[in-house]
This record gives C-alpha cells, sequence and structure tokens, in this order.
C-alpha cells in the first residue's frame, strides 16, 4: 500500500517548498490514528485550521484553545476577516497539510505520541475533511470570560474568577469584548455550522446569552455545543436548551461526595447530580446529547471504571482528560510501582461494547491504560511540558537540539536587585540551613552571568525567580562557575516570557 504521507506529499507539496522542511507526524502512529478515526482514514490528521477560529479572553483569536503558541490576530484591533485570512493562519494550514505539528500543535502531538486518540479535538473536525481551502469560518469557538463560581483545585485564577478574587486576590480581568464584537460577528453567523462554548462557566457569563440569541435569529439550526461545572439550573437555562440546537458537556471528576466537593470546590454533590439528570432529560427529549467530562488525577483514577458505568447506564458518553499541571495532582508524576498498581487494577475492568457509544466508553479505558504504561515502561517517558513550540527564530540544527527539552515560561524579565531581594529574604529565615553564605551566592552569581547581554540577563534573572529558592541555592552551591555559565546558555533559547494572561 502506498504511504499516506507519500501520496499527501504529491497532492499538497506547495510550490518552491522542500518536503524535508516539515515533519511529518510518524507514519505507523498515524496510520494506528488513522485506523481509530469513526468516519475511516483521512489524508490530514487536522481539519481545525481549514475552518475554525478561537476567540480568547484577552482579545487574542488563535485557531484552536490548545494551540495558543500562534496568534492568528486580536480583537478589537483586527477584523474577523483580517485574522482569518492572515499569514500565520496561512502558515499554519500549510504545516497541517503536511501534518506537521510542530507549528504550535504541541498538544495534541503529545497525545497523539501517547496514542491517546479518544477525545482528541481533531476527530470532531473529520466531518470536514472536504473544506481545505479556508474560505470561510465554519466553527467558531469562545473562551470570552473566566466568569466562574467554582474552585478547583487543578484550575487557576486566569480560567476561574473566584479563584482569582479570594485565592490571588486580584482585580478582574480586563475583557474586550463588547456589543461591538457580537455585531461584528453578524455576518459570519448565516456560514457557521458550529460554535462551542467555554469559560469559565459559561451559564453566567453575559455576552454569551446575547451570541446565543443572535445565532437563535440568523441560523437556529446551527450546532451549539458548551462545558459547563452543573452547578446551575433555572427556567432561562431550561428555555435555552428547548430553543437552541445544543449539545452539553458537564465536567465531573468524582461521583462521590466527599471526593467532589474537595477537587471542584463550591459545588454541591447532591444539586450537580440532580443537575446532571436535568440536563439528560431535555436532551434526550430534543434528540441532543449530553456527555460527562472526567479528569483523571491522583486523587480519582480510580474511579474511572465506576465513572464509565455510570455514563453507560446514563446512555451518555465519556469524555476523558489526563490532568498534567499542577504538578501534586498528575498521574505523571507517580512513582513506578504506583503506576504499576493503577495498571494492574484497572487492566481487570471489562466493558460492554454492542454500540458505539459503549465501545467509545471502553476506549477511554484503554487509552488511559496505554497512556500509563508509556511511563511505567519509560521513567524519562517525555511529559506535557516537554512538548513545546520552537521559536521560529532558532535554525533547524538549534531546534533539533532543543526538541524534548523543558520550556520555561517566566512572568517577566528581572533585575540583579530582583534577585538579590529574593534570596536575602529566603536567608533571613533560613540562614542555619544553606549550603553557601550569602554574599557568595552572589558573587557566583555574577560570576556566572559576567558572560552574558544585558536583555539576556533579564531572562536568567526571570528564570532564577520562578524557581524554589533551596533548589537554586543548592545548584549553584554544587556546581562550578563554568558549569553554570553552560547550564544557562543551554536552558537561555528554552527562556519565554509570558506577556498575558493565557
Amino acid at each position: 500500500m502506498t504511504d499516506i504521507f507519500q501520496a499527501l506529499k504529491k497532492i499538497f507539496s506547495a510550490k518552491g517548498e522542500k518536503d524535508n522542511a516539515f515533519q511529518p507526524l510518524n507514519s505507523a502512529q498515524y496510520t494506528a490514528y488513522n485506523r481509530y478515526r469513526p468516519g475511516g482514514a483521512k489524508p490530514i490528521f487536522c481539519y481545525l485550521p481549514f475552518n475554525s477560529l478561537t476567540f480568547s479572553m484577552t482579545g487574542n483569536v488563535y485557531v484552536c484553545n490548545y494551540n495558543k503558541n500562534i496568534l492568528l490576530g486580536r480583537y478589537p484591533e483586527n477584523t474577523i476577516a483580517e485574522i482569518w485570512n492572515g499569514a500565520p493562519a496561512q502558515k499554519l494550514r500549510e504545516h497541517m497539510r503536511h501534518n506537521d505539528l510542530e507549528y504550535g500543535c504541541n498538544h495534541c502531538k503529545f497525545y497523539f505520541d501517547k496514542g491517546k486518540f479518544t477525545n482528541l479535538r481533531p476527530l470532531s473536525f473529520d466531518k470536514y475533511h472536504r473544506h481545505t481551502t479556508g474560505d470561510y469560518p465554519r466553527v467558531m469557538e469562545f473562551e470570552l470570560s473566566n466568569e466562574c463560581n467554582l474552585e478547583c483545585q487543578m484550575c487557576n485564577g486566569n480560567v476561574s474568577s473566584s479563584i482569582r478574587k479570594n485565592q490571588d486576590k486580584l482585580p478582574p480581568l480586563h475583557n474586550p469584548y463588547d456589543d461591538t464584537f457580537v455585531q461584528q460577528l453578524k455576518p459570519h453567523f448565516k456560514n457557521l455550522r458550529e460554535a462551542k462554548f467555554y469559560g469559565g462557566e459559561p451559564f453566567l457569563i453575559p455576552i454569551y446569552f446575547k451570541i446565543w440569541d443572535e445565532i437563535a435569529t440568523v441560523n437556529p439550526e446551527c450546532n451549539l455545543f458548551l462545558i459547563t461545572n452543573g452547578s446551575h439550573w433555572n427556567n432561562k437555562i431550561e428555555s435555552l436548551l428547548h430553543t437552541l440546537n445544543l449539545d452539553i458537556a458537564i465536567s465531573i471528576d468524582s461521583l462521590q461526595k466527599e471526593r467532589v466537593e474537595k477537587i471542584r470546590k463550591n459545588i454541591v454533590h447532591e444539586k450537580l447530580m440532580e443537575n446532571i439528570g436535568r440536563f439528560n432529560k431535555v436532551l434526550k427529549q430534543k434528540g441532543k446529547t449530553m456527555s460527562l467530562s472526567f479528569t483523571v488525577q491522583q486523587e480519582n483514577w480510580q474511579e474511572l471504571p465506576e465513572f464509565i458505568r455510570f455514563c453507560n447506564g446514563l446512555e451518555v458518553s465519556v469524555y476523558v482528560s489526563y490532568l498534567d499541571s499542577p504538578k501534586q495532582y498528575a498521574i505523571s508524576e507517580m512513582s513506578k510501582p504506583e503506576l504499576q498498581h493503577i495498571h494492574g487494577t484497572l487492566s481487570k475492568e471489562i466493558f460492554p461494547e454492542t454500540n458505539a457509544l459503549l465501545r467509545h466508553n471502553a476506549q477511554c479505558l484503554r487509552d488511559f491504560l496505554t497512556y500509563v504504561s508509556k511511563y511505567i515502561a519509560n521513567e524519562q517517558e517525555p511529559q506535557y511540558e516537554d512538548y513545546f513550540y520552537l521559536p521560529e527564530n532558532l535554525s533547524e540544527a538549534q531546534k533539533q537540539k532543543l526538541r524534548g527539552k523543558t520550556l520555561v515560561r517566566i512572568k517577566a524579565l528581572a533585575s540583579r536587585e530582583q534577585v538579590e531581594n529574593h534570596f536575602r529574604h529566603y536567608y533571613e529565615k533560613q540562614s542555619a540551613n544553606v549550603p553557601i553564605p550569602y554574599d557568595a551566592l552572589m558573587q557566583k552569581i555574577d560570576a556566572v552571568h559576567s558572560n552574558f547581554a544585558e536583555d539576556e540577563l533579564g531572562k536568567l534573572y526571570g528564570m532564577i525567580l520562578e524557581a524554589n529558592a533551596a533548589e537554586s541555592i543548592k545548584t549553584i552551591s554544587q556546581l562550578s562557575v563554568t558549569e553554570l555559565q553552560e547550564l544557562c546558555a543551554n536552558q537561555l533559547p528554552l527562556v519565554m516570557v509570558k506577556s498575558e494572561t493565557d
């Protein structure tokens, strides 16, 4: 059989551009992925770049809420037409024509390499496989606000307004979206096949109700989807379910009262379960679907079989996501014996597979076992943060050298004075338990950094502030100046400044 990538190259190779400028996905793994695709094999891994736009909380617009490395444009500075037809969008499409995920698609590359195909975002876009010209967006995804009433333990203030207010003690995020944005969207609604809404909590975001009203008027057949935490039910929500062409996913990370109320702080177990029943009843009456989302982590993995059986009983599909951060909750951080225990326990589970929904739900467990197996077989198995977008200004040789190493994201460039204060504060509390005196530490840092330019120093100082003080002091005390200089030089190209919330 002709290799699918060779056929792809013949069809999609750009004029004057050599195929070796791209890095296609592993052929054998792609064949396995194609076998899994419910609609059959396709020549392109993902059809989002040709059909989708995602609007983020800051006004930045991306092709997908999992690829926020490639900025297509920004509202209100750019129009939707400018964003859709711009150079970044065109370049992303060209990479995808070659099944090259190196242009920002690190999220899907991670799970593709791990063999976790269930619920991969591209699968839901296979229906658009005939549309690869990028003529207009058929799908829009909205992530316009972090307004949320929950403070989930694995969440943060950028996604939950409650965490930002109550834990971070910070003011609300600036929101650039207004009625003008809704009016600018209106001409595009007639071409939409789908619109998806995320939060925060969608049912607490006022502008979503305005968008839903416009879609109901302009294009009532448009398929809508949203993810909710399930804490809200009222007459307005029930009316929306009856009026709109709406599918719902509800996030629930445990069926046990004590556990779910710990993981998803502020949720009330009884109310959540009652609302799940309400959503399911109305959606089934309309011939629409509900799915339940389960984020598997260290303290709830043992519930996965029970959760699948619960979903089978409700005749709803399972959506399983793997928690990658914060690290203290991640499965990938567990020891090899612990992972072997997980695999041994869950591999005994058997589920019915007499229809497509049951087969999907059973496959979710098999995918998780495959994921765990990789970490059992290789304790150095690359983790999620090891998959990142390498900056374009690096040469191919540099990219190859750095690929697979961990990206360091710092909040801002820093100064020597900030580093001085950072360590002085630590020494004031821990002076009896440090391996090197404070003055000697700063002298060594100065010696290490003497070879770096001023703009490089800002990144290196910022990296120090991001790191654990005790670990930094230990490393600096143990390594020679030459070794530390080499370490900094190797790390510097991987230091990225986080200039915005998302």
